[in-house]
């Protein structure tokens, strides 16, 4: 018989608790919430400050899904804005980007895998890529 308390833990975290961590691309910040490291996938809150984003053209290693929380964030080769309460999923494999937030904007960012197939140049260490 199996002692589900030895096995099973809820965790809790209080965002609000969490500083924001800063990433080597100037205006954005993560707060991780959960990473699972033999998958490398993940589920963080990213903020992206007002006009900054991700500078170019690029793919992931596995499904981008994103929630927006708040502010407003552009796709700008296909105009594609998320705003407060859009769901977003980037499939594995397709390009996208490059992205501006066109006001400072909090989402809510899973991976189910790792997040990119090698750290793009917009990162300077490969932390920042995961």
């Amino acid at each position: 018989m199996t002692n589900f308390d030895e096995q099973f833990h809820e965790i809790l975290l209080q965002t609000d608790d969490l500083e924001w961590v800063e990433k080597s691309l100037a205006g954005l910040s993560h707060k991780m919430l959960w990473r699972d490291e033999q998958t490398e996938a993940s589920i963080a809150l990213v903020r992206f400050e007002k006009g900054a984003g991700i500078p170019s053209a690029h793919q992931h290693a596995s499904n981008q899904f994103m929630f927006c929380l708040s502010g407003r964030y552009v796709y700008l080769p296909t105009g594609t804005t998320l705003t407060k309460g859009s769901f977003y999923w980037n499939p594995k494999g397709s390009t996208h980007g490059p992205t501006m937030a066109e006001e400072t904007s909090v989402l809510l960012e899973m991976y189910d895998g790792p997040h990119y197939p090698e750290r793009p140049s917009f990162y300077d260490n490969d932390a920042d890529a995961r």
